[in-house]
């Protein structure tokens, strides 16, 4: 027999025959639906329910309230959705893209499906979830795998694996069909009940329950603005001819992997001339730009590369941090865990700010605060800025599109920007990279740098964020006049060397243990690109450091 400490409560202890796995596990829980767990995590680290547990440990089962729990969640439906399709339209191919409107946006490769297949697509699904059908998971010989798959014409699962270390990998098949994926599945497909699909553009929404909606399916919410500026980056994708990890690892490994670092950042100075042109002041009429987006999108780098480009327009910018408006650190609102909420609109000075932007936009003198972060106090004594005809003031910060910050003011007076690091390449067809991975990497090495924060504690934090980026950002993202993808396709590559150090050092015994042990696996996939060889003026320097734009 071995004890398993299970936590759902402190006290929670049962003791069950070597070998038993965790499904049966949750069944000796009293008030625990063994359907509503995908996976969990074991001694802090995530694995699979029909692991069978061999010694004594501590478990904590993953529902969709846990982001892993939800990842598990998410991979299954799209494999259930990937052997449906086989029987709807075989000639078609899925490919998984981004994270949109409530769902996840598929591509469909080789075939089109009208409304009326792609319901009937769902109710296939359906079917196959009624079946309980098992994932069976199976280690085979690397060499193998990339066999099987060049076969079944799937080069960008091949390539992909043909740079994994090791010997063997792991595939799931369902019901005849085999996949490959980053991470684990759920037991079979009866755990995956909550989902629906739904035409979207050229392809389909695979729509999901959420951590922020665990028991539901919420209405996809068109985001025009946010989907065009995806699909700018498939486009950038074939300019630099490099479709997945795999084809960006050849090209490392082969040493040709300059131009595409100099065509990618070309991309984005291109880009933000375009942006800089549509700001001008004599034919718009426009005096103050809000740049916003979530944590770790290069907002500072890029208002000044913006800034330089207005410059060459002939225009005076003039830069202005949101931070400086913060209230005094005792003013600040807590989360109801007790802790500071930088995150929250309210962190903010509000109806100073609005003085003060009025006060811009009228063309008068203007004093700024100066915000003292290692006091937490806020000063009257920042510079003095005076705008006139030439000059555009620049303010970034996380709260720039909020109406609440600019309600009354003349809408043609501002040009309000949205950045974020929107991931540019996926792994392979089935396994997107979510931008949330690229942004807590830039995070966790810009905190270590240049804040000195470790990144245990930047993982810790990093729900925090994330829940107020959902409560206070991304809601705001189509009330702006540009969308700007500051993410490169490269810059993962050039992070690895940095940051994977960071991350091994996080102990098996921390809470932030899981998240960064899968962080390295996942950076495992990728081959390094030396971070000298990213330009000084790059984006990415804001997190890797030396670069032109550092204070």
């Amino acid at each position: 027999m071995v004890a398993i400490k299970v936590g759902f409560e402190k006290s929670d202890v049962v003791e069950v025959k070597q070998g038993t796995t965790l499904v049966e596990v949750l069944k000796l829980i009293k008030g625990a639906k063994e359907s509503e767990f995908f996976g969990a995590l074991v001694n802090n680290k995530v694995t699979e329910l029909t692991k069978s547990v061999l010694e004594s440990c501590e478990v904590r089962f993953l529902d969709a309230s846990t982001r892993d729990g939800i990842r598990i969640y998410q991979r299954s439906a799209f494999f259930i959705l990937v052997r449906a399709l086989r029987d709807i339209c075989p000639e078609a191919k899925a490919r998984i893209l981004h994270s949109i409107a409530n769902g996840l946006y598929v591509e469909l490769v080789g075939a089109t499906l009208a409304p009326v297949q792609i319901k009937q697509l769902e109710e296939r699904m359906r079917e196959l979830v009624e079946q309980d059908l098992p994932f069976v998971r199976r280690r085979v010989p690397i060499p193998d795998a990339i066999r099987h798959f060049r076969e079944k014409g799937d080069e960008d699962k091949a390539r992909l694996l043909s740079f994994k270390a090791g010997e063997t990998t792991s595939l799931y098949e369902l019901d005849g069909t085999v996949g490959y994926f980053f991470g684990y599945l759920a037991p079979s497909t009866r755990f995956i009940q909550r989902f629906s699909l739904a035409p979207y553009d050229d392809g389909i929404l695979l729509q999901l329950p959420s951590v922020t909606n665990p028991d539901r399916i919420v209405q996809p919410k068109r985001t025009k603005r946010l989907f065009d500026l995806l699909k700018e980056t498939v486009r950038w994708r074939k300019i630099l001819e490099v479709e997945d990890i795999g084809m960006l690892n050849e090209l490392i490994r082969s040493e040709k992997y300059v131009d595409v670092v100099h065509l990618a950042e070309a991309l984005h100075e291109k880009k933000i001339a375009q942006v800089a042109d549509l700001i001008a002041p004599e034919r718009t009429g426009v005096k103050v730009v809000l740049l916003s987006g979530p944590s770790a999108s290069g907002k500072t780098t890029f208002t000044k590369r913006l800034a330089y480009q207005l410059r060459i327009n002939g225009y005076r910018p003039v830069q202005v941090s949101m931070d400086d408006y913060f209230l005094d650190r005792d003013k600040t609102p807590r989360t109801p865990t007790g802790e500071h909420d930088f995150e929250s609109p309210y962190a903010i000075d509000i109806p100073l700010f609005k003085q003060h932007l009025a006060a811009m936009i009228a063309g008068k003198p203007v004093r700024l605060p100066r915000y003292d972060f290692k006091s937490g106090m806020n000063t009257p004594f920042g510079k003095t800025i005076t705008p006139d005809d030439r000059c555009v003031i620049l303010i970034e910060g996380i709260h720039g599109l909020n109406p609440v910050f600019s309600v009354g003011l003349p809408r043609e007076s501002l040009f309000k920007i949205y950045v974020s690091a929107l991931t540019e390449v996926p792994l392979d067809n089935h396994n997107r990279i979510p931008t949330t991975d690229t942004r807590i990497l830039r995070r966790i090495l810009r905190d270590y740098q240049f804040r000195n924060y470790s990144p245990e504690e930047t993982i810790k934090r990093w729900p925090l964020v994330r829940e107020g980026e959902t409560q206070h950002i991304f809601r705001f993202q189509e009330e702006a006049d540009v969308l700007f993808n500051t993410a490169l396709i490269y810059e993962l590559c050039a992070m690895k060397s940095l940051v994977e150090p960071l991350l091994t050092r996080v102990s098996p015994e921390s809470p932030a243990y899981a998240e960064a042990n899968r962080l390295v696996k996942f950076l495992s996939y990728l081959l390094p690109i030396p971070p000298e060889k990213v330009p000084l003026h790059s984006i990415l320097r804001e997190f890797t450091g030396g670069g032109f734009f550092q204070d």
